[in-house]
């Protein structure tokens, strides 16, 4: 049987979410041409774990960035911040957090990460597809393992929201790649951190502050004063890293799986038999404030000329056909 329709898990998100996003997203294929900082963050430094799981220098990653790309940054301060600066510290800081607990990532057909699959559903006509962030081992039990940054680290009230993690666990055992005992959820906080001031007097503030030890370490080496002479703030850096660095292990029950499973396929099936080939319904609420269409559904709600709004602030997607499996990172 020929498969006509390809869903995936960030396409079913999205279409739940917003069908007029859903819509903007992969029947127009488009993307806003300035990207919002949190992807910017997200995909860089999600490409950074995925190359560090293969055993390669993550910080290449970061060279990688084309010039052209850092000059729209610097140009673009305001909105992007020092990207290349606060995705160093936040990257070093995370090796520095979990070096003597690093995460032990299993290999299958010689990867480590990144795993693509598609499974056929019997006489569905649907073809999900998707990629794996990774597995990894804890404690003697395999884990799908999501690789998450957020400005904010989830608490557990969001996280049981988060069904991507039961489908993909249920994709595995589909496969018959693995069985993993549940999610470990690898969380990177993508809020900069914040550099201690230099006072009037030449001494750097002892005011505790949201960041990171090498941040602090790194000030303190500019003005040339001795980390000794600042414990306080140093160990106050030391101590706040656990708020920007998080592993949680949560442990899925097949009843949760088979429900998730069932609602997911229900999703496809809706889409599947969906006449795409016209605008969709929008869901206007809390969540537009940080969707990327924003701008359109605001012109077209108010009167504005939202083909003027289109060919000013978007181009066609560069993420592919299946898009935003980790689109949304940041």
């Amino acid at each position: 049987m020929s498969t006509s329709f390809h869903v995936s898990q960030s396409k079913v998100k999205q279409y739940r979410n917003c069908r007029q996003q859903f819509y903007y997203a992969h029947i127009k294929k488009i993307q806003r041409k300035k990207k919002p900082r949190p992807i910017v963050f997200g995909s860089t430094i999600h490409k950074m774990k995925e190359t560090l799981a293969a055993g390669k220098d993550p910080f290449k990653v970061i060279d990688a960035i084309p010039l052209n790309q850092i000059e729209m940054f610097d140009a673009e301060r305001e909105h992007y911040g020092n990207v290349v600066e606060d995705i160093t510290y936040l990257f070093d800081g995370y090796l520095e957090y979990w070096k003597k607990d690093p995460l032990v990532y299993l290999k299958r057909n010689g990867r480590t990460a990144e795993h693509p699959f598609q499974i056929e559903l019997d006489g569905e006509d649907i073809l999900v597809k998707g990629t794996i962030d990774a597995v990894t081992e804890h404690r003697d039990y395999e884990w799908l393992t999501e690789h998450k940054n957020h400005r904010n680290i989830p608490n557990a009230d969001e996280r049981w929201r988060n069904v991507q993690s039961s489908v993909y666990v249920r994709v595995l055992q589909m496969l018959g790649w693995w069985d993993p005992e549940g999610t470990c959820w690898d969380y990177i906080r993508t809020k900069a951190p914040t550099r201690p001031r230099l006072l009037k007097d030449g001494s750097i503030s002892e005011r505790e502050v949201d960041t990171l030890p090498n941040v602090v370490l790194d000030v303190l080496r500019a003005h040339k004063k001795s980390p000794s002479n600042y414990k306080k703030l140093v160990d106050a850096a030391r101590a706040n890293a656990s708020n920007y660095f998080q592993r949680v292990y949560t442990p899925l029950k097949n009843h949760v799986l088979d429900t998730v499973w069932r609602d997911f396929i229900r999703t496809a099936r809706e889409m599947r038999d969906t006449n795409f080939n016209k605008p969709q319904v929008r869901t206007i609420g809390r969540h537009c404030s940080y969707c990327q269409f924003e701008p359109l559904c605001r012109a077209a709600l108010t009167g504005t000329d939202e083909e003027a709004v289109m060919e000013l602030e978007y181009e066609p997607s560069t993420y592919g056909e299946d898009n935003v499996d980790h689109a949304d990172m940041g």
